[in-house]
């Protein structure tokens, strides 16, 4: 691997280490299970709504829990500068639960943007 290559990688898992501290701890608390690493397999189609999201997404996605802890979860990755980085669109990817057939919140909004 080449030096250029290699300093890439380190500064990739120097962003990704920074970046999972940036989870609020109180969402933190309100799922165990809220980590911007959950949301890996939904990169596609967190990007397009016309990709459907994996199966494994969908999995990882029911897995931030049900009701308005999960969907604060869910937010507050979207907005993680990790997640933007990768070109992550949150008006998209906030639809990947519906997309999932999982139930979300009446009227849940993620910081009344989107």
């Amino acid at each position: 691997m080449s030096k250029s290559s290699t300093m890439f990688v380190v500064m990739g898992l120097v962003v990704l280490i920074v970046a999972s501290t940036l989870v609020p701890s109180s969402v933190e608390a309100a799922s165990n299970s809220c980590s911007i690493f959950q949301l890996v397999p939904c990169l596609s189609a967190s990007k397009s709504l016309s990709v459907p999201p994996s199966r494994q997404c969908c999995t990882n996605v029911a897995a931030m829990g049900r009701g308005p802890a999960g969907a604060n979860c869910l937010c507050s990755l979207l907005n993680n500068p990790l997640a933007r980085s990768q070109g992550v669109q949150p008006r998209i990817a906030i639809t990947i639960p519906r997309r999932c057939r999982l139930p979300v919140p009446k009227g849940q909004r993620c910081n009344g943007q989107y």
